[in-house]
């Protein structure tokens, strides 16, 4: 038996969705917070397990006969090791015999993306946990580049803190499609640790060019410093408890973490990761 964790969620879908074509639906639970929100994965026939990261005894029952365990880190910013630790301790407490877990790009305690050193200490329990584990270390989805971009779009003026610095992006339904290769198939990848990127990095001044391209519309890229990044942050209304993950994240940008490829991903689908140019043209019209 396989379960996905936060199974409603955008990744946790997606990983459904390949593993149905891999698997049969008897052989695939999800977990989720709040079954009523799971309509979608019953229709498909999954069977649903309620269970929180915060809650260790329900992560214990829903983990109860299953043999390999998809982990997808919390999207909570409280006590996020706490809550993996909850998961790793439960998996192992139900008999799980591998455990994937999804940390971040090139993660280590020197990072400056604050919610990389979460992932490190995960990775470092679930090493000592005894369970047999695969580790997916994901680049930035290419689903955050609109997040990145803001209103660039209407206004043709790119502000963001990442100097020349390049990042690397991958689609997220890429990365559910190997991550579903390796829940059907995990003896193949017993306690390795994956960086998973597309081939190719790019610097800001080039995405602006492509997403110029796209649109038809010209948008110019200028770096501006992290102060005025941070205080733009609060004009817009960003709640204050998300300014400093995401200065954190820019920081990372402009130090050059996430300028980093790696042939891992292609190995995993066997074929080349989409190129984020057509990620851009279905999602970008001119």
């Amino acid at each position: 038996m396989i379960l996905v964790t936060a199974a409603t969620g955008h990744l946790g879908k997606g990983v459904i969705d390949f593993l149905l074509k891999a698997v049969p639906a008897h052989q695939i639970v999800a977990l989720v917070r709040d079954p009523a929100k799971a309509e979608e994965l019953t229709d498909k026939g999954i069977a649903i397990r309620k269970g929180d990261y915060f809650d260790a005894a329900s992560l214990v029952k829903a983990f109860d006969g299953i043999e390999t365990l998809l982990l997808i880190s919390s999207g909570s910013l409280e006590d996020r090791v706490g809550q993996h630790t909850n998961a790793i301790n439960a998996a192992k407490e139900a008999g799980v015999k591998h455990l994937i877990y999804t940390s971040a790009l090139k993660t280590s305690y020197q990072t400056k993306f604050t919610l990389g050193v979460d992932h490190i200490k995960t990775e470092e329990y679930l090493k000592s946990s005894g369970i047999s584990y695969t580790i997916f270390r994901n680049t930035f989805y290419a689903e955050v580049v609109p997040m990145l971009v803001g209103n660039a779009l209407e206004t043709g003026q790119w502000f963001y803190p990442a100097a020349e610095a390049k990042a690397n992006f991958v689609l997220r339904a890429d990365i559910a499609e190997a991550l579903a290769k390796v829940l059907v198939a995990p003896e193949k990848h017993l306690n390795q640790t994956y960086e998973i990127t597309s081939a190719k990095s790019y610097s800001f001044t080039e995405l602006a060019e492509q997403l110029s391209d796209v649109t038809g519309k010209t948008i110019t890229y200028t770096a501006i410093s992290t102060e005025s990044f941070k205080a733009g942050l609060g004009q817009a209304g960003v709640p204050e408890a998300f300014i400093p993950m995401l200065v954190s994240i820019s920081e990372a940008l402009k130090d050059g973490e996430m300028d980093v490829t790696d042939a891992a991903l292609e190995q995993l689908l066997g074929r080349k990761p989409t190129a984020l140019s057509l990620y851009f043209q279905a999602n970008y019209t001119a």
